[in-house]
């Protein structure tokens, strides 16, 4: 066996979701004390230097979202190829079914997650049903988009369960980036859906109701959210970056460390 070998059978991709479960403490951290503190008049610079005055909004845009989460999509991507291009070469049949199918529902997350189809699509819908954003037909649409991405990755998990079932770092950390995908997506697609046909969004009204709580606490704040308000929509964007791009982050490092961790455990036990 290689030093190489020996190393990588000796690393625990478990660190890796640790990680991120730091990296979004420090984060959270972060926001208390320059959002709400103002600690060394932090706040203070921001407001001077930037449209919106909140470093929530531009942290989880820039790196959360923007590359830390595309860098983990696309090394998960990488993974799962390697698993099945091992499991080919073994002519391992279902081990390469499994891992080729939650590829693709991986190749559409990412697509999603990284170049907005699901957008642009739904706005060719709304045009062509005549609808303002977020109609019946465009909400619709999406509901559909999601399903689809959905209906891959669960086909993928149950049709070849015997994969992964006995592997209990993979059965663990693909549940957690499951579940964590899941309410993520169940935000997002109830966060605006049919919005032009109830006249409301939860994300603006959840949104509204934390910022109240957690950032206007006296007048000085409360100018700095009107001033907010003039450039973006913070109510939304709190949910949508803040809390969704938390949970999709968390999603994202599991499906790594489910994909690590099987390919120590198939390199090692058949070779």
């Amino acid at each position: 066996m290689t030093t190489e070998n020996k190393t990588l059978y000796k690393f625990n991709p478990v660190w890796i979701f640790y990680g991120t479960l730091i990296f979004l403490f420090l984060s959270f951290l972060a926001v208390y004390l320059i959002d709400i503190v103002n600690i060394f008049q932090s706040r203070d610079f921001i407001i001077n230097k930037l449209e919106v005055p909140y470093f929530w909004y531009h942290w989880f845009l820039i790196p959360v979202e923007i590359p830390l989460q595309w860098y983990i999509l696309g090394t998960t991507l990488i993974i799962f190829i390697l698993n099945a291009g091992i499991a080919y070469e073994r002519s391992d049949k279902r081990v390469f079914k499994f891992w080729i199918v939650i590829g693709i529902g991986l190749v559409l997350m990412f697509a999603e997650d990284a170049g907005d189809v699901r957008h642009s699509l739904r706005h060719y819908v709304e045009r062509l049903a005549g609808e303002t954003t977020y109609g019946f037909a465009g909400s619709t649409f999406e509901l559909l988009y999601f399903l689809t991405i959905a209906f891959v990755m669960l086909y993928a998990a149950v049709r070849f369960r015997d994969v992964y079932w006995n592997h209990i770092k993979t059965r663990k950390y693909l549940i957690i980036g499951y579940v964590h995908y899941a309410i993520a997506v169940v935000l997002s697609f109830s966060g605006v859906a049919y919005r032009a046909v109830t006249g409301v969004a939860f994300y603006d009204v959840a949104g509204k109701y934390f910022m109240n709580i957690l950032f206007i606490t006296n007048n000085e704040s409360k100018l700095i959210y009107e001033n907010a308000k003039e450039f973006a929509r913070v109510d939304f964007y709190l949910m949508d970056m803040l809390v969704e791009e938390s949970i999709e982050l968390l999603g994202a490092s599991a499906l790594l460390v489910a994909g690590i961790a099987f390919f120590i455990d198939y390199t090692r036990k058949n070779k």
